[in-house]
């Protein structure tokens, strides 16, 4: 058997029959918003996985009709109902099937983990090449995700459903069975009013992050280490040709794997077009993030008055003239409002469209995009910084280093042609 599958459990958004246990809290109608946005936002991240495979997600629905179904989220995917008996029952139904179909792994989540993303997913189907079941338990109990590429009845049979030993129960019957497992991490579900923060954390703007690379296997494993994870975000790395093991690191960690012409802009250009998030990060490949970043991204693009933005920057391992470059990138940020491309420039989706993305030119793309970006907003500066490497410092040395980036920076203002700017650049460097 070949191919994949990702089954996504759901119930149609019925007032008065969804999401029952927050009706005290939220009302009828409310606890029906609350299933239809939880729906939404597991199918973005889920049509994110699907562009390349259009065949790979299935929709499982309990309530309404294939038809009601497909004028609410679209007719480009599968929809089939769940079908008569308990949870369990229902599950084993959507293995056998699909596995009927000839698909060679199937995942099956559900649709009240606000804090699962592609990446668990992603993580998910690679597992599946090594074990013969995945699950992602959650923090009631139960389990948010499940993955097979055998049909085992047994997995779906004499389990209490809806209990706090779910997750237990089914673990030990896959090894009583001799199942090899891999367990992902928990996960909470949004089942109860004391969930709900959960979701209205989650549930904030939709994150794209792109990672434009070229050979950069030294320096990406560090980089995506952390953010892949992230709720309510994408990692789309668009590599220009690697002739190292670039995209296998990203793909290990999650990511979205893109090609392109060796070009960041171009390349940067390609990542935006296929990303579905409401705020566009681009990342360098050898810079990494802060701890908190999601957060620090999402607090200011809320104010309506910002375009976009950057962090400050810090170089590690530094040394004391690289500490003074430090601050004085820092400080042209902060007053000046002109970051460059390695301080994790971030920018609304729908206003990076409207500016046509970057220009098509060899160097300075990245200032040519910020003076634009400019003249629409407010460009916010986080003050934590991202960390990046040194390297561009080690060849010429720092001084060199930085009276070159003067120079190409000087003939950019002076209007000399950028492809002129590229050739200076890179034969000097």
């Amino acid at each position: 058997m070949s191919g994949r599958r990702l089954v996504i459990f759901t119930r149609y958004p019925e007032p008065g029959k969804v999401k029952t246990r927050v009706i005290p809290a939220l009302g009828h109608e409310g606890a029906a918003s609350l299933q239809k946005a939880m729906i939404e936002h597991t199918l973005r991240w889920a049509k994110s996985l699907s562009r390349k495979k259009p065949d790979l997600v299935e929709v499982r629905f309990e309530g309404g009709s294939r038809r009601l179904m497909e004028e609410w989220l679209g007719a480009g995917l599968s929809y089939e109902p769940q079908g008569e008996g308990d949870i369990g029952e229902r599950m084993a139904q959507a293995f056998q099937e699909n596995f009927q179909r000839r698909k060679g792994k199937v995942v099956l989540v559900g649709t009240d983990i606000p804090q699962l993303t592609a990446f668990h997913v992603r993580i998910a189907f690679k597992a599946l090449k090594r074990h013969e079941m995945v699950i992602g338990p959650s923090v009631d109990g139960g389990y948010y995700l499940i993955g097979l590429k055998d049909m085992v009845p047994e997995l779906f049979k004499s389990i209490t459903w809806g209990t706090a030993t779910v997750y237990e129960d089914t673990i030990e019957k896959a090894k009583k069975l001799g199942i090899s497992v891999k367990s992902l991490e928990p996960l909470q579900d949004v089942d109860f009013p004391e969930d709900l923060p959960v979701w209205e954390k989650a549930s904030s703007q939709y994150l794209s992050i792109i990672i434009p690379t070229l050979n950069e296997e030294g320096h990406l494993h560090q980089t995506l280490e952390f953010i892949g994870q992230i709720p309510q975000s994408e990692v789309l790395v668009v590599d220009g040709g690697s002739k190292d093991n670039t995209s296998q690191i990203a793909e290990e960690w999650g990511a979205r794997v893109i090609t392109s012409k060796p070009s960041r802009g171009v390349q940067m250009n390609v990542g935006a077009s296929e990303a579905s998030g409401d705020i566009f990060l681009f990342l360098h490949a050898d810079t990494i993030l802060p701890d908190n970043f999601s957060f620090l991204v999402r607090k200011v693009m809320l104010n309506p008055e910002i375009a976009g933005g950057s962090f400050a920057w810090k170089v590690y391992p530094g040394s004391p003239l690289l500490k003074f470059i430090e601050k004085t990138v820092n400080w042209r940020t902060r007053f000046l409002r002109l970051p460059y491309g390695d301080q994790a420039i971030f920018v609304k989706a729908s206003l990076f469209r409207e500016l046509g993305g970057y220009d098509d030119i060899p160097l300075m793309e990245d200032v040519d995009f910020i003076r634009r970006l400019r003249k629409h907003g407010k460009l916010a500066f986080i003050q934590v910084p991202v960390v990046t490497s040194p390297r561009r410092y080690e060849t010429l040395g720092p001084v060199r280093t930085v009276l070159r980036n003067k120079m190409i920076f000087l003939g950019y203002y002076l209007r000399v042609p950028p492809a002129r700017l590229a050739r200076f650049y890179y034969k000097k460097k």
